[in-house]
């Protein structure tokens, strides 16, 4: 059985050449998550002093443990956060109006002794707004809910009104008789389409010429998968940097 949890919303601020984002400590978790994105390529001989600065500030914000996360955005710049200042992550909390911080571990006389029990949570984070185990249980309920009606609606439409058509097109000669005259005029409409006396519309055409392409598409990827798969790859790194340029460029502004 999953034991119930609470989420607090995460907080995302604006720095000059930087943005953070700070993820509250999550139900029995042992820490906070505080990551700093820097784009701005003077920041980069920073970071040790951006993230010790950023450290202190959000543990006495938030009072409890939190491990920070340095992420180089920097067009161009492939140095991580252990090539730049030689660690991976700085650990550190709020101790009698005292920053305690610790590169990549705590001595052992440092662990951190902070109660982050859902009751002290919910007084830390007293301002931010939550999600629930028991709401995402009431979301899923309604959803399923929905998705039944949807079922039934689809299958009184797919299957029981034909099959009730089909029984009263036996019985009944009037319907039977307007059965008849929609299928011929079905058949009627399709023939004028193959024979080209129908003209198509600019949604058909562009939806046929989708079509194709789609088909062609499938063919050259089943004909090399590897190529397919580089490609899929390469697509994947495009959208995620151009995703990466605009989130640096909201920050901007």
């Amino acid at each position: 059985m999953i034991k119930p949890w609470v989420r607090y919303e995460d907080i995302e601020e604006k720095r000059d050449g930087y943005y953070i984002h700070y993820s509250p400590v999550f139900t029995d978790a042992e820490f906070a998550i505080l990551k700093i994105y820097i784009y701005e390529p003077s920041l980069l001989n920073n970071v040790k002093n951006i993230a010790e600065l950023e450290l202190g500030s959000w543990a006495v914000r938030y009072a409890t443990p939190i491990m920070v996360m340095v992420d180089n955005k920097v067009p161009g710049s492939n140095l991580r956060t252990k090539d730049l200042i030689g660690h991976n992550y700085l650990l550190g909390y709020a101790k009698s109006n005292e920053i305690v911080s610790y590169w990549d571990a705590y001595p052992k006389n440092k662990i951190p002794e902070i109660d982050l029990s859902k009751a002290s949570l919910a007084l830390i984070y007293s301002g931010l707004s939550l999600r629930t185990y028991e709401d995402v249980v009431i979301e899923q309920r309604s959803e399923a809910k929905g998705r039944k009606l949807l079922l039934l609606i689809m299958t009184l439409w797919l299957c029981v009104i034909p099959a009730l058509i089909a029984f009263l097109g036996w019985s009944n000669p009037i319907v039977s008789f307007l059965a008849l005259v929609y299928s011929l005029y079905l058949a009627f409409k399709k023939a004028r389409e193959l024979w080209g006396h129908t003209k198509k519309t600019e949604k058909q055409i562009a939806q046929e010429k989708e079509d194709l392409e789609k088909e062609h598409h499938h063919h050259h990827c089943k004909s090399n998968p590897e190529a397919f798969l580089l490609l899929k790859s390469e697509n994947f790194k495009k959208e995620t940097l151009e995703k990466e340029r605009l989130k640096i460029e909201s920050m901007r502004n």
